[in-house]
């Protein structure tokens, strides 16, 4: 009976010893793989959280832009209404300049651009219709400079979030 203990002993106890390190190589690598997964999710995690903030920044430049060119463009159109209300009130006129058609005998004789400057003056419709007209055009200016102005935010933005 002894021999038969000694036996198992000197069987079993190495297959206990085996069996004992390999279920604690098997923990130590899940908790490696556990610990790594973990790591890789708070880097995920940050990273979000990188995202989220870049997110709030460019909204909130944005935001500034469009209100920026809201009230710039609310500006411009009171400026236009007040100078249009003039021209159909009268108190302002449009006036352009012209030369006069020096006759054909002197034509020879006088140089190109004449010191002699007259003023026609545009009539009311015509007036507002070049009012409105350049109206139109500063606003397209305008709005096309916000959108400028929204594309470098965007990409001041993002180009100082790039690793």
């Amino acid at each position: 009976m002894k021999v038969l203990t000694s036996l198992i002993v000197k069987a079993v106890l190495p297959l206990a010893v085996l069996a004992a390190l390999y279920g604690a190589d098997q923990r130590a690598e899940q908790r490696g793989y556990l610990r790594s997964q973990g790591e890789q999710q708070a880097g995920a995690v940050r990273q979000l959280t990188q995202s989220i903030e870049r997110s709030g920044q460019l909204a909130a430049s944005l935001g500034q832009l469009l209100s920026n060119n809201s009230t710039a463009q609310t500006d411009a159109k009171t400026s236009i209404d007040r100078l249009a209300s003039g021209l159909r009130n009268g108190s302002i006129r449009l006036s352009v300049r012209t030369e006069p058609d020096p006759s054909p005998a002197t034509s020879a004789d006088r140089p190109a651009s004449s010191p002699h400057e007259t003023r026609a003056e545009l009539n009311r419709d015509d007036a507002e219709a070049l009012l409105g007209l350049t109206g139109e055009g500063d606003a397209a200016i305008r709005d096309l400079n916000a959108c400028i102005d929204a594309y470098s935010a965007v990409r001041a933005i993002v180009n100082s979030a790039a690793p």
